[in-house]
């Protein structure tokens, strides 16, 4: 393996984290069962050339629950989040496990952002919590 090329890994710290944020912001997902896994990424993911990505939610297909036991994953890329706070980390969470939404027919989708960042954590913490 090339020493550039990121890593991915099952994270406990991050499921950890993950799990208290779901019981405090998204309790919604877990009275509807939905399973939440959360990776870590050695990756420095950018949107564009300079913005930087801290995360993102991704829905698992179908065919890899096989081998997957999560609906979701959430990856957390660690070079990006160096800098953030336990708090920032937790708005973090909250903002990936946001990106869950639920139709009307009560299927799973990932949801795309109201502005750049949710209404909800605007309201909360502002539009630049992450500086």
């Amino acid at each position: 393996m090339i020493d550039s090329e990121p890593i991915y890994c099952i994270s406990e710290e991050y499921g950890v984290l993950g799990a208290e944020v779901l019981q405090l912001k998204r309790q919604d997902l877990l009275d509807l069962g939905v399973a939440v896994g959360f990776i870590s990424s050695s990756k420095k993911k950018t949107r564009g050339k300079t913005q930087l990505v801290y995360g993102e939610c991704k829905k698992v297909p179908e065919i890899w629950k096989l081998y997957c036991p999560y609906d979701f994953v959430i990856i957390i890329y660690d070079l990006n989040c160096e800098h953030l706070d336990d708090k920032q980390m937790k708005i973090l969470m909250w903002h990936e496990l946001l990106h869950i939404g639920i139709d009307d027919k009560g299927e799973p989708y990932v949801k795309p952002h109201d502005v750049e960042e949710f209404d909800d954590i605007i309201k909360e913490y502002g539009l630049r919590w992450d500086s």
